[in-house]
C-alpha cells in the first residue's frame, strides 16, 4: 500500500511538473471591430489589427465581425459550424457588457474627454478553442478621441521672415481619414491655396527642429504635414490651415514679413546727350562708428542736373572732414550718414562709367564688368551682377521690333557685399539718355537704425564750488567724442538767466571745435556715470553775482534736424577751506588699539582730506607717548624718543623692528594747514594705541611648502629652522599632523578615511613631538599626496606651517598569471579552478592589495559569492574557486579580472577570459525495482534523455557509503565516495545486487548516477532504493563464495577495455565484504569470520590500481571490510595497510600528473576511514599495540596529506579533515604571511603558530610556499610510551614542510613554534567561600594547602565575574593571627599579577596572566627549608573591596595547575621534556607550549628527520586544598527590618479588608430614586431627572435647588428638589429625582435651576444633567459644566441650560475632564478603593488585594537588585540616590503584573444586580408651603400605607387633626398611582469585553500565589542583609509605591484620556446613568409589603427567582445614603430585577 501511495505521489508531480513547463499559447483575437462614421473610418499612428480609433461623438456605433481567418481554421479543426467566442466588453476599465455572437454592433453614450485625453474600449475574448489558462486571445481596443491639430513655424526659427524667402510651416494631427483635405490659404504667399489631403503624411520632424519641447512630445505619436510658402511683399500674413470635411477645427499663424532691401536712397540725372556727355560717377562707404556708416557719391564729370531723394533714416551731411573738390570737373552728388546696428563693416568705394552705350561697374579690387547695353538694337535688357557670388544673368527681349520713336530701357541690378544698386538707362532716340539710381542696404547683413531711436547722449555738471578769491563757476557738458566728418554737425547754445528767470544774462554758441582738453578736471571724476576717455567735454565760464543758483539753459542741435534742452543751473555758493578728515588709519573703524610685534617694522599712516581752492602747505608731526591703559592720560612732558622712526613729520609714518619696548604707546598726530594767502592755520589731530607685543612665532618646514619623494627612501620632516623672533629663551614644543584632505585642518577633525598612516589614531603625526621627523623607506603609501602641517607653540603664542609631500611610485608592476588547476581549453564545471596572480616584482613591504572580479562576455559585472564559492576569496593573490560552481552558467564565456595595487601606488591589472564547458543536458535515470533484499534481489538502473555535443557519454553508477558521514573533507563540495557499480557507455546498467540499507534510514541505499561527456564534465542524478534483509540466509555462504569466485574471474583481466570488467569485479567483492558485516552477529559454521575478512582483504589485493576509479574499488572494499576490525586478525590488518600504502602512493603520482583534486580529496576521506578504523583497532588492547602497525598508519596519514597539499594554494583557508577520533588540519601559506606573533587566543583551542626567520641571510625567501598539516588526537596513539596516564591534554602533530614549485615537499623545522592544547583535566578546581571580613571592611576568603620537600611550581587562577582586583597574601601554617605573610600579590583582571613587595620574586615563573598567582620553586623550597619539617602548610588569603553583604560561595573559583609539555620527535623516540617548555599564556583551560629548534639537531644530516612531530602537555602531582572561609569570614546577625516591614503590611491589609467588606455589601444593597413630596398623582407628565455634580474642590452645595422643565408644550412650575434626610447635591454625586407635572410638556428644551440658601456651602458647580419623559422613553442630554451661586441682589435668578445637541461635538476640555475623573476613579488602583462609588464588578475586596500584590511583588523586585554583586564601596549619600533609581525601574518592571490582574477581573465578571428602590424623603414643616406637603414625613405615610383597614381606627386615634386623614389618603392615592408610571429603563449594550468565567479564578490564584511567594522571599533575603541595605531597601520599595500610585497611575490615565479626546466626541460618548441601567422599581408600601412577607414559603420561592434584598423605607433612610460618583456608573446590572408588591407576589404562587 505503502508503495501504491509513493508512486501516486510521483505520478503527481510528474504531472505538475508538466503543466508548469507547458508553454502559454497567444492567439489573435476571432473578432475585428471597426468604427465607420460620416466621415469614414480614422486612423491612428498606433493602430495595428488589435487598436481601432474612433471619432468621438456622443452617441458612437462600433461593428464587429470574424476576423479573417478565425471561422475558417475552426472549422477546419473540427469539422463543425464553430460556436461564437465569449467577448466581455469593457469602457475605461469598467464593464460595459457581455456578449456571443460573431457579428453585430454596440452604440455607447459616452461624455465627451478632456482636451488631449480620450475613452478606450477593450474587448476581451475567449473561444472553446482557445481557453484559459493554456491559451488567451488578444484584445481589441478601441480608443474614441477628438481630432486635435497644433500648427506651428519650422524653419526659420527666429520668426524673422524675410521677403522671398522660404518659410516651412507644419501641423501634427492626431487623427487621418481618407475622406479628409487640409486647406492651406495665406493670402500674398506663394502658394496662396493648397489641397493636401490626410493621407498625405510624412515621417516624423526631427526634434530638434520643433519650437517647444511639448510640442515634439505631442507630435511624435501625431500624424505630421509640412509646406513650404514664399511672400512677395512684406507686412503681416496670416497662414490658415483648416480641414475641409471638419468646419470646426481651423488654426491660423500671425507672420511679420520684412524686406530684404532697405532703400537708402534715389538719384535720377537729367537729359544726357549720348555721344557729348557721357557719366562718370564714383561712391564711397565709410563707417564711421560701429554703429554709423556714412556715403558719398560723386560726378566726376560735373554734368549737374541732378535730383536726389532719401530715405527717412538718412541724415544729408556735407562732413566737415572731407574738402569739396578740388577741380570743377568734380560735384557731389549725394552725401549722408546712416545708422545701423549688426557685424563690424568694413570700407567700399568703387566707380560707374557709362561711355556710348557701354556700362562700366568697378568695385573696390574686383575686375571691372563691362556692360555692352545695345541701344540700337534691343528695347530692353536686365542684368544682374554680384560679386559676392560670382552670378550673372542677362535677359534681353529681342522679340519686339526696333523703333525708334519709343523709349528703351535697360536694367542692372548691381550687388557688393553691402550695397545692391539698381540702375535704370532710359535711351530716347539713340542720342539722348536718362539715368537713375536706386542704392540698397541688404537688411540680413545690417539693420537699419531710424533715427527715432537715437537720443542724443548729454551729460550736463556744474563745476565745484567757488573758493573764496574766486567769483565765478563753471558749466561743464559732455557727449559721445565724434568722428571728424561729423564733429562740424555739432552745435551748443547757453543762455544764462536772471535769478527770477526774468531776462537773459549771457547768451553763447559753441560748437564742436570748442571743446576743452581734460574737461573732467572741473568736476569730480568719481561722478561721471561714463568712460571719460570716449567723451568729450565742453566748458563755459560763468560769472557768480550772488551765492545763489543761477538758472541755465542749454540747448544741443545736430545737423539742424536734431536738438534737445537742457535745464543746468550753475551753482555759485562761496565755500571756506576747511580740512574734512584727519584719521589714523585702522582695521576697523572703531579700532582703538592696535596690536603690533616688536620684531617687526610697522607703519602708520593717515589720512588728511581737506577742501580748499588756493594754495595750502601742512605741517604734520607724530608724537609716541608710553601708556599705562586707555582710560587715563599718558604724561605728555615724557614723550619717547622717535629718532629711530622715519616719517615723523609725514603723515606716512615707519617705526623701526626693535624700537619700541614691550608695552602700551600712544601715537598722537597734528596736522596744520596753512592756507598761503591769507596766513590762516587751519589744525586736525588723530591719536591711536599701540600695544608692542611679542612677535609671532616662525614655523618653517625645509624642503619648501611642495615636495617629491621616492617610496623608496627615507626622507625627513625638517622643522628645526622655526624659531621666536623675539627671543630664543624658552622651549618651543613642536607638534606634526598629517592628513590626506586639506580640508581637514578648517576643522581640526580627524576622519578615518583621510588618515596618512594605519597607526594613526587622530590629526596627529605617528610620532608627532620633536622638530624633526625621519620617515623610513617604504613607510606611507605612494601615488599619493599628504599634508602635513608642523604647528609650534611657545606659550600663549602659536604659528603653524604646511608642507604638501608627494611620493613617487616605484617600477610598473609585472603580473605572474598562472593557471594551476583546470587549464584546459574550457573550464571543467565539476572540478576546481585555481589560479595564481602574484605580482613578481612586488616584495611584502609593498603590501599589494589583490582583487579579483567576474565579468560577463558583455563587461558587466556579476554579482559573485566570493565569501561561498571559493576557498581564498577575491582578495589575495591566488584564487581558488570550488567545484560545480559553473555547473548552470548564465553565459557562455566570462571574464576573469584582477587587480593589483601596492602600498607605493602602483598599480596593474589582468583578465583572462575563459569559457565554460556546459554538463550533459539533464535527463532522466530510474531504477527498478524500487524495493528489494540483499543479496537477492537483482536491481537495474536505467537513464535516458541526456544530451551533449561533446560526445561520447560514459555513465558512472556510485553506490554510496558511509564514509561522506563519518570522514569529512572541508574543501570537497559534494563527497560521492563509494563503490563503484557500472561505468561504461552504455545508459543501462547490467542486472546487480545491492548491499543492506541502513536500518536507521528505512533501509535506503543512495546511488549516484554521472553522466560525463568527452572533457570530463558530468551531470550527477541521486537515486533511491530501498534494500532490506535477505529472508534465506542459509544461502549466504553460498552467495559468499560466489560473489568472490567472479571477482576473481574479472580482476584478471589486464586490458584497458575491460576496465569495466576490473571495476565490476571490485564491486563485487565490496558486496562480498558487506556480507560480512551483516552476518557478522549470525554464526556461519564452515569458516570463522576473521578467516572470511582476510579472503576479502587477499582479493582486494588482487584488483589492479592504474586508475582513479579503480583505487576507489580498493579503498572502497577495505574501508567496507574495517568497518568490524574488531573481526579482523593482525595479518588482515596488516594486508590491508599494506595495500593502503599502494594505494597511496599510485594517488601521489596520479595526483601530479593530473591535476584534478576533487576527486583525489573524495578519495582521501576513504583512506582515512580505513585508517581511523586500523587504529581504532590497534588502541582497543593496549597491550597488544603494534607499534609498527601505527607508524605504517602515520605514514599512509602523511602521504593522505601530501595528496590533499597538491590541491592547496596559499592564502586559502585551512582544510579539516575530520574522522571521529581525530582531526587534520591543512594550510598553506607563503613564509612572508606566517604569523610573527601571537592572535588572540581566546576562541583557539588547538593552535599552531610556527616562526620562521625570514631574510636572504640563513633565512628563506618571503615568497617560499610552505605546507603545514597539524593532527589533533584525543587520546594518545602512543600507549606504549611513558606518561601516558599523566597527559591531560589532547596530543597534537604537526608537520611543516617547504613546497617546492614541482610541488615536491621538504620537511621544515620552524625555528620557534607556539602551540596550544586544550586541556582535558589536570585541574584542581573548587569554589571559594567569600564574605565580609570580622570588621565587615573588605571581602576576604582564603583556602590551605601542603607542600614537602619536591614541591615544584604552584599556579592558581581566580575566576570570577567581577573586575575587581584581589590582594593575595601568602602565609606560613594555619595560625594567622599577628602572622606576617611570606610574599603578596596584586592580582588583575587585565594586566598581568604583580608581586608587592618583592618584584623579582616571580621571575622564575613562566606563566604569567590576569588572575594568575605563581608561587615558584624557590619560595615553596625555602618555605619547608626555614619550617625544618618534611611538610608545611601554605594559607592563601585573597582581599578585595567591600563587595559581598554575606557569604557567598559561587561568585569566585580557583583552580590550581601544573603543567610540563612532552615533546615526541617522531614514532620510534621518547616523549621529552626538554625541547618544548610552558609559555606564559597557560592557563585554566588550555596549555600554551613553545617549542624552540636546537641547531645542532638541524645540521645534523646523517639520520633523515622525522616528518611528524608530535606534542602533549602532563600535570605535575597538584596539592590537596583545604576552603578557610568560615575562619574568615564575620558572622552576620539576622536582621528583621523586613519582616517587621512585612508584619506592619499585613496588618494594615486585614483592617482595610473589614472595611472593604462592608463597604462593597452597602453598595450592593439599595440605590435612590428621590420621589419629591409634591408629586400629585393627578399630574399626566412625569420625568426622571438626574444631576450630576463636579469632582471639583468645594463642587456640592447644602443650599436648596428648585428646578424648572421648559418643554415643546408649556413650562413646569420651579419644583424643590427635596431630599433630606438623606444627602445630595455634594461632591461627585449622581442624584436622581422623580418629578412630575400638570400636563405634558413634549419634548424638553430646557431647564432653569436656582439657589434660595445662603448657607455656607451656596455654590454648586453642575457638571452636567439628563431629562427622560416617562411615558415615552425619550432622553435628552444637558452639558451645564458652570457654577450655580446666589445672587443676593436677584434671588430669584435662574440659571438656564439648553439641550445638548447630539450631533454637535462636545468641547475637547469638558470632554477630557469628564473622562479623566471617571478613568481616575475607576482604574486607578488605590483611588477606586476609597471612591465614594465603586462602579462595576471589580469590588473594593478585589482592588485591594490586587494592590497587596502588587506592592509585595514590587518590593520583592527592590530586594533582588540588592544582591551581592552590588557595589557599595561609595558614599551613603549614593547609596539613597541609587536606592532611589532602583526604586523607579522595579515600579516600571511591575506594571506589567498589575494592568494583567486588573484585566482579569474587570473584565471577567458581570456586574451585580443592584436593588432599586424610591426614596420619600422626609419634609419639614417649615418647608411645606414649598414642597406643598403635609408635614408627616415619609416614614408615617409608608407606615399608613402598610397597615390594614382594621387599623384604621387606631389611626385616627392617632391623628390630632381632623383633615389629616384625608391628607393622608390623598397621598397614598398619589402613590399608588406614581407606582405604575415608573417604567424599565433604557440599558444599551456594554462596550468592554468580558473574558471567559474561568479567568477571575486564575485572577485570585495569580494573587495568591505572587502574595505567598514574595512575602517568603522577602524575608529570605532580608534576613541575610544589615541593617544599612534594609534601610536601602525600604527607601527603594517607598519609591516604587509612590511612583506606583502619584506617577505611574495618574500618567496611565491622562494618556489614555488624551488618546480618546483626538477625534471629536459626542453625548453619546459619556456615559448616563438612563443608557445603562434597566431597573423596574415600585412604590414603597409595595416593598414594605414584600419585606414584611419575605420569611414565607411563597415568598420565599418567589425570592430564590429573583434573589433580592428590600428594607423598608424606614430602614432605608437610616441607612443606605445615595452617593454617586460623578461620571461613574450608578448603577449596573445585566438583567432586570423586578421587585413585585404582596398582592402580585400571591398571585405569582
Amino acid at each position: 500500500m505503502a508503495a501504491l501511495l509513493l508512486l501516486l505521489m510521483q505520478l503527481l508531480a510528474c504531472c505538475r511538473r508538466g503543466s508548469v513547463a507547458s508553454p502559454v499559447r497567444l492567439q489573435p483575437s476571432p473578432l475585428r471591430v471597426s468604427c465607420p462614421g460620416p466621415h469614414g473610418q480614422v486612423f491612428q499612428r498606433q493602430d495595428n489589427e488589435h487598436r481601432v480609433s474612433c471619432l468621438w461623438n456622443s452617441t458612437v456605433t462600433l461593428h464587429y465581425q470574424p476576423a479573417p481567418g478565425a471561422v475558417l481554421e475552426i472549422e477546419e479543426e473540427e469539422g463543425q459550424p464553430p460556436s461564437p467566442p465569449c467577448c466581455l466588453w469593457y469602457l475605461n476599465a469598467a464593464f460595459l457588457r457581455n456578449i456571443s455572437r460573431w457579428s453585430g454592433r454596440v452604440v455607447l453614450q459616452t461624455e465627451a474627454p478632456s482636451p488631449g485625453a480620450s475613452s478606450l474600449v477593450t474587448v476581451q475574448c475567449s473561444s472553446a478553442s482557445c481557453a484559459a489558462p493554456e491559451c488567451f486571445h488578444r484584445n481589441v481596443s478601441v480608443e474614441m478621441a477628438e481630432q486635435d491639430v497644433r500648427l506651428f513655424v519650422l524653419w526659420p526659427q527666429t520668426r524673422v521672415i524675410q521677403a522671398w524667402q522660404p518659410v516651412e510651416l507644419g501641423w501634427c494631427a492626431r487623427l487621418k481619414s481618407t475622406a479628409w483635405q487640409y486647406r492651406f490659404s495665406s493670402r500674398g504667399g506663394v502658394p496662396s491655396s493648397l489641397l493636401l489631403p490626410s493621407s498625405e503624411h510624412q515621417d516624423t520632424t526631427s526634434p530638434a527642429v520643433y519650437p517647444t519641447v511639448e510640442l515634439e512630445q505631442t507630435c511624435a505619436t501625431y500624424y505630421s504635414y509640412r509646406l513650404t510658402v514664399r511672400y512677395r511683399h512684406p507686412g503681416i500674413h496670416v497662414a490658415l490651415v483648416s480641414i475641409e470635411q471638419m468646419p470646426h477645427i481651423s488654426l491660423n499663424l500671425s507672420l511679420k514679413v520684412e524686406p530684404d532691401l532697405v532703400h537708402v536712397l534715389s538719384v535720377s540725372s537729367k537729359l544726357l546727350s549720348v555721344p557729348q556727355q557721357p557719366l562718370s560717377l564714383s561712391w564711397w562707404l565709410q563707417p564711421l562708428t560701429l554703429s554709423t556708416l556714412a556715403y558719398r557719391l560723386v560726378d566726376t564729370q560735373a554734368i549737374g542736373g541732378w535730383l536726389c531723394s532719401y530715405s527717412s533714416f538718412t541724415l544729408p551731411s556735407n562732413f566737415c572732414a572731407i574738402s569739396t573738390p578740388q577741380s570743377l570737373d568734380e560735384m557731389v552728388v549725394a552725401s549722408v550718414y546712416f545708422h545701423v546696428d549688426g557685424k563690424r563693416f568694413e570700407e567700399l568705394m568703387g566707380e560707374l562709367h557709362l561711355l556710348n552705350g557701354t556700362l562700366s561697374l568697378t568695385a573696390g579690387k574686383e575686375t571691372p564688368i563691362h556692360v555692352n547695353l545695345c541701344p540700337g538694337k534691343t528695347n530692353s535688357s536686365t542684368y544682374v551682377f554680384r560679386y559676392n557670388q560670382g552670378t550673372f544673368y542677362t535677359s534681353k527681349d529681342n522679340n519686339s521690333t526696333f523703333s525708334t520713336d519709343r523709349p528703351n530701357t535697360h536694367t542692372v541690378f548691381y550687388q557688393y557685399k553691402e550695397l545692391s544698386y539698381l540702375l535704370t538707362i532710359e535711351f530716347l532716340a539713340l542720342q539722348w539718355y536718362k539715368f537713375k539710381m536706386y542704392l540698397y542696404m541688404n537688411q540680413k547683413r545690417a539693420l537699419i537704425r531710424s533715427l527715432a531711436e537715437r537720443d542724443l547722449d548729454v551729460h550736463v555738471f556744474s563745476s565745484a564750488h567757488p573758493s573764496v578769491l574766486q567769483n565765478f563757476s563753471y558749466l561743464v557738458w559732455f557727449i559721445p567724442t565724434q568722428h571728424p566728418m561729423l564733429q562740424c554737425e555739432w552745435t551748443f547754445y547757453l543762455q544764462l538767466f536772471g535769478t527770477k528767470k526774468d531776462h537773459i544774462v549771457q547768451s553763447s554758441t559753441y560748437t564742436y571745435n570748442d571743446h576743452v582738453k581734460n574737461a573732467t578736471r572741473f568736476v569730480r571724476r568719481s561722478a561721471l556715470p561714463f568712460d571719460a576717455e570716449k567723451y568729450t567735454g565742453f566748458v563755459a565760464k560763468v560769472n557768480c553775482t550772488s551765492s545763489a543758483p543761477i538758472p541755465a539753459l542749454l540747448s544741443v542741435r545736430l545737423n539742424n534736424r536734431t536738438a534737445k534742452t537742457i535745464e543746468a543751473p550753475v551753482v555759485c555758493a562761496q565755500k571756506n577751506c576747511r580740512i574734512v578728515r584727519c584719521w589714523i588709519q585702522r582695521p576697523t573703524p572703531n579700532a582703538n588699539i592696535l596690536y603690533k610685534k616688536r620684531a617687526l617694522e610697522f607703519f602708520l599712516f593717515v589720512r588728511l582730506d581737506i577742501e580748499c581752492d588756493t594754495g595750502i602747505s601742512i605741517k604734520p608731526q607724530w608724537q609716541v607717548y608710553p601708556a599705562t591703559d586707555t582710560k587715563s592720560d599718558p604724561d605728555w612732558s615724557n614723550p619717547v624718543d622717535t629718532s629711530s622712526m622715519f616719517g615723523v613729520r609725514m603723515i606716512h609714518l615707519t617705526v623701526a623692528a626693535n624700537s619700541l619696548d614691550y608695552g602700551l604707546y600712544l601715537f598722537y598726530f597734528t596736522a596744520e594747514v596753512i592756507l598761503i594767502r591769507t596766513s590762516t592755520v587751519l589744525k586736525a589731530h588723530d591719536m591711536v594705541y599701540v600695544q608692542v607685543e611679542r612677535a609671532d612665532l616662525v614655523a618653517n618646514i625645509s624642503g619648501g611648502s611642495v615636495r617629491t619623494v621616492k617610496f623608496s627612501d627615507r626622507w625627513t620632516l625638517d622643522g628645526s629652522g622655526s624659531s621666536d623672533p623675539d627671543a630664543a629663551e624658552g622651549p618651543m614644543i613642536f607638534t606634526w599632523y598629517c592628513t590626506k584632505d586639506f580640508a581637514d585642518y578648517k576643522t581640526m577633525r580627524f576622519k578615518w578615511k583621510n588618515r596618512c598612516h594605519p597607526l594613526q589614531k587622530d590629526l596627529r603625526w605617528v610620532t608627532s613631538s620633536g622638530p624633526i621627523q625621519t620617515i623610513p623607506p617604504e613607510y606611507l603609501p605612494g601615488s599619493t599626496l599628504y599634508y602635513f602641517r608642523l604647528v609650534i607653540k611657545k606659550g600663549r603664542r602659536m604659528a603653524y606651517a604646511d608642507q604638501v609631500i608627494e611620493i613617487d611610485p616605484g617600477p610598473p608592476l609585472i603580473l605572474d598569471i598562472k593557471c594551476l588547476e583546470n587549464c584546459g581549453a574550457s573550464l571543467i564545471p565539476t572540478e576546481r579552478f585555481a589560479i595564481s596572480g602574484k605580482c613578481s616584482n612586488c616584495k611584502p613591504s609593498n603590501k599589494p592589495l589583490y582583487y579579483w572580479s567576474l565579468f560577463s562576455d558583455t563587461s558587466k559585472e556579476i554579482d559573485f559569492d566570493w565569501a561561498s564559492k571559493t576557498s581564498t576569496g577575491r582578495s589575495g593573490s591566488y584564487l581558488s574557486i570550488h567545484a560545480l560552481t559553473f555547473m548552470k552558467p548564465e553565459y557562455p564565456t566570462y571574464i576573469l579580472h584582477l587587480s593589483v595595487t601596492t602600498w607605493d601606488g602602483r598599480s596593474a591589472s589582468f583578465r583572462k577570459p575563459f569559457a565554460v564547458n556546459i554538463p550533459p543536458k539533464a535527463g532522466r535515470c530510474n531504477i527498478r525495482p524500487r524495493y528489494g533484499f540483499a543479496f537477492q534481489t537483482k536491481f537495474v538502473v536505467k537513464c535516458r534523455g541526456f544530451s551533449d555535443s561533446h560526445l561520447p557519454l560514459t555513465y558512472k553508477v556510485i553506490v554510496a557509503s558511509n564514509v561522506p558521514q563519518t570522514t569529512t573533507v572541508s574543501s570537497v563540495v559534494e563527497n560521492t565516495f563509494g563503490t563503484i557499480l557500472y561505468f561504461g557507455s552504455e545508459p543501462k546498467t547490467p542486472p546487480s545486487f545491492l548491499p543492506l540499507g541502513m536500518p536507521s534510514r528505512w533501509y535506503r541505499v543512495i546511488l549516484h548516477v554521472q553522466v560525463r561527456d568527452a572533457f570530463r564534465s558530468f551531470t550527477q542524478v541521486s537515486l533511491r532504493a530501498y534494500v532490506r534483509k535477505p529472508h534465506n540466509t542459509q544461502s549466504l555462504v553460498r552467495m559468499f563464495h560466489d560473489l568472490l569466485d567472479s571477482a576473481s574471474h574479472l580482476s584478471v583481466s589486464t586490458s584497458a577495455q575491460q576496465l569495466s570488467d576490473r571495476l565490476r569485479g571490485g564491486y563485487l567483492i565490496y558486496l562480498a565484504a558487506s556480507l560480512l558485516n551483516y552476518v557478522k552477529t549470525t554464526p556461519i559454521v564452515q569458516l570463522p569470520q576473521a578467516h572470511l575478512r582476510e579472503t576479502v582483504v587477499k582479493a582486494a589485493l588482487n584488483i589492479s590500481v592504474n586508475s582513479i576509479m579503480e583505487i576507489n574499488q580498493v579503498v572502497a572494499v577495505i574501508s567496507e571490510i574495517t568497518e568490524s576490525i574488531e573481526k579482523m586478525n593482525v595479518r588482515s590488518q596488516d594486508l590491508a595497510i599494506g595495500k593502503l600504502t599502494e594505494v597511496t602512493g599510485i594517488l601521489k603520482r596520479q595526483r601530479s600528473q593530473i591535476n584534478w583534486s576533487e576527486g583525489a580529496e573524495i578519495q582521501t576521506s576513504g583512506i582515512l576511514r580505513c585508517l581511523a578504523n586500523v587504529l581504532r583497532a590497534d588502541l582497543l588492547h593496549l597491550k597488544n599495540v603494534s607499534a609498527n602497525g601505527i607508524q605504517h598508519v602515520f605514514s599512509i596519514m602523511e602521504g593522505v596529506t601530501e595528496i590533499v597539499f597538491w590541491g592547496k594554494v596559499p592564502q586559502e583557508i585551512e582544510t579539516l579533515i575530520e574522522t571521529g577520533h581525530w582531526n587534520i588540519t591543512v594550510k598553506k601559506n607563503e613564509a612572508w604571511n606566517i604569523t610573527k606573533c601571537l592572535p588572540e587566543i581566546d576562541t583557539c583551542r588547538n593552535c599552531f603558530y610556527p616562526i620562521i626567520r625570514k631574510g636572504n641571510v640563513s633565512g628563506v625567501a618571503p615568497d617560499t610556499v610552505f605546507s603545514t598539516a597539524v593532527f589533533d588526537f584525543d587520546e594518545s596513539p602512543f600507549p606504549w610510551l611513558g606518561y601516558t596516564s599523566d597527559i591531560i591534554s589532547m596530543v597534537m602533530g604537526f608537520k611543516m614542510a617547504e613546497t617546492k614549485t614541482d610541488g615536491d615537499l621538504i620537511p621544515f623545522m620552524p625555528e620557534r613554534a607556539d602551540i596550544f592544547l586544550a586541556r582535558k583535566g589536570g585541574v584542581a578546581t573548587f569554589n571559594l567561600l567569600m564574605g565580609p571580613d570580622k570588621t565587615q571592611t573588605y571581602t576576604t576568603g582564603g583556602f590551605l594547602f601542603e607542600i614537602n620537600e619536591t614541591a615544584t611550581s604552584v599556579y592558581f587562577q581566580i575566576k570570577t565575574k567581577l573586575k575587581v582586583t584581589f590582594k593575595v597574601l601568602i602565609f606560613t601554617g594555619t595560625n594567622l593571627t599577628d602572622a606576617q605573610p611570606v610574599a603578596s600579590f596584586i592580582a588583575f583582571h587585565n594586566r598581568k599579577t604583580i608581586a608587592s613587595e618583592n618584584e623579582t620574586i616571580i621571575d622564575d615563573c613562566s606563566v604569567k596572566g590576569p588572575y594568575i598567582v605563581c608561587l615558584p620553586k624557590s619560595l615553596l623550597e625555602n618555605i619547608v627549608q626555614e619550617s625544618g619539617a618534611g611538610a608545611q602548610n601554605i594559607t592563601v588569603i585573597l582581599e578585595t573591596h567591600y563587595i559581598l553583604r554575606y557569604p557567598n560561595q559561587k561568585m569566585v573559583s580557583i583552580y590550581i595547575f601544573n603543567d610540563q609539555c612532552l615533546f615526541l620527535n617522531g614514532i620510534e623516540s621518547e616523549w621529552s621534556q626538554e625541547t618544548c617548555v610552558i609559555g606564559p599564556l597557560t592557563n585554566w583551560e588550555q596549555v600554551h607550549c613553545i617549542c624552540v629548534s636546537s641547531r645542532y639537531r638541524r645540521s645534523v644530516s646523517a639520520l633523515p628527520a622525522p616528518s611528524i612531530r608530535f606534542l602533549a602537555a602532563k600535570v605535575i602531582v597538584l596539592p590537596n586544598t583545604i576552603d578557610l572561609g568560615r575562619n574568615l569570614i564575620a558572622d552576620i546577625p539576622k536582621n528583621p527590618l523586613t519582616l517587621i516591614t512585612l508584619l506592619c503590611i499585613f496588618v494594615i491589609f486585614l483592617l482595610l479588608c473589614c472595611w472593604a467588606i462592608r463597604k462593597d455589601r452597602a453598595e450592593r444593597q439599595i440605590k435612590y430614586i428621590i420621589v419629591l413630596p409634591d408629586n400629585e398623582a393627578s399630574d399626566d407628565g412625569s420625568f426622571l431627572v438626574t444631576l450630576y455634580t463636579g469632582s471639583r474642590c468645594n463642587a456640592g452645595t447644602k443650599a436648596e435647588v428648585f428646578l424648572q422643565l421648559i418643554g415643546q408644550y408649556g413650562r413646569s412650575k420651579f419644583r424643590c428638589l427635596w431630599h433630606r434626610p438623606s444627602p445630595a447635591f455634594q461632591r461627585g454625586n449622581i442624584d436622581c429625582f422623580l418629578i412630575t407635572t400638570k400636563k405634558k410638556l413634549g419634548d424638553i428644551s430646557s431647564f432653569k435651576i436656582r439657589l434660595n440658601n445662603e448657607g455656607k456651602s451656596s455654590t454648586w458647580f453642575l457638571s452636567r444633567a439628563e431629562v427622560e419623559d416617562m411615558s415615552t422613553r425619550k432622553v435628552w442630554f444637558f452639558l451645564c459644566r458652570k457654577w450655580l451661586f446666589l445672587d443676593k441682589n436677584h434671588p430669584s435668578r435662574a440659571l438656564k441650560f439648553s439641550v445638548t445637541d447630539p450631533q454637535t461635538p462636545l468641547p475637547k476640555a469638558d470632554y477630557f475632564l469628564i473622562h479623566f475623573n471617571r478613568r481616575l476613579t475607576e482604574y486607578h488602583l488605590w483611588i477606586s478603593i476609597f471612591a465614594p462609588v465603586n462602579a462595576g464588578a471589580f469590588t473594593r475586596f478585589q482592588r485591594l488585594c490586587t494592590f497587596l500584590a502588587v506592592l509585595l511583588f514590587t518590593m520583592l523586585v527592590n530586594i533582588m537588585f540588592f544582591n551581592a554583586e552590588k557595589d557599595d564601596e561609595a558614599p551613603i549619600y549614593l547609596r539613597y540616590v541609587r536606592s532611589i533609581a532602583v526604586g523607579i525601574e522595579c515600579a516600571l518592571l511591575t506594571l506589567p503584573v498589575e494592568m494583567l490582574i486588573i484585566v482579569l477581573f474587570k473584565y471577567s465578571q458581570k456586574d451585580p444586580p443592584p436593588v432599586v428602590t424610591k426614596m420619600y424623603p422626609k419634609v419639614d414643616s417649615r418647608y411645606w408651603n414649598n414642597c406643598i406637603i403635609s408635614e408627616k414625613d415619609a416614614n408615617v405615610i409608608d407606615t399608613q400605607e402598610e397597615t390594614t383597614p382594621e387599623s384604621s381606627s387606631e389611626m385616627d386615634n392617632k391623628s390630632q387633626k381632623p383633615g389629616s386623614n384625608i391628607l393622608e389618603g390623598s397621598i397614598l392615592s398619589k402613590v399608588r398611582r406614581l407606582s405604575t408610571t415608573i417604567r424599565r429603563l433604557r440599558k444599551i449594550p456594554e462596550s468592554e469585553p468580558l473574558l471567559c468565567w474561568w479567568c477571575v479564578p486564575v485572577a485570585w490564584v495569580l494573587v495568591l500565589t505572587i502574595t505567598v511567594l514574595s512575602s517568603f522571599f522577602i524575608v529570605l533575603y532580608g534576613l541575610s542583609y544589615g541593617y544599612q541595605t534594609s534601610r536601602e531597601w525600604l527607601i527603594a520599595s517607598g519609591t516604587s509605591f509612590f511612583q506606583n500610585v502619584f506617577f505611574n497611575s495618574i500618567l496611565k490615565t491622562l494618556f489614555f484620556t488624551a488618546i480618546s479626546t483626538i477625534r471629536p466626541r459626542y453625548c453619546e460618548d459619556i456615559r448616563w446613568v438612563t443608557r445603562e441601567k434597566h431597573v423596574e422599581f415600585n412604590s414603597p408600601e409595595e416593598t414594605q409589603s414584600t419585606g414584611h412577607r419575605k420569611n414565607s414559603e411563597d415568598t420565599g420561592q418567589a425570592t430564590q427567582e429573583n434573589p433580592v434584598e428590600t428594607n423598608s423605607a424606614e430602614e432605608t433612610q437610616s441607612t443606605v445614603h445615595p452617593r454617586y460618583s460623578e461620571d461613574t456608573t450608578m448603577e449596573t446590572q445585566e438583567k432586570p430585577v423586578e421587585i413585585n408588591t404582596a398582592e402580585e407576589t400571591e398571585k405569582g404562587t
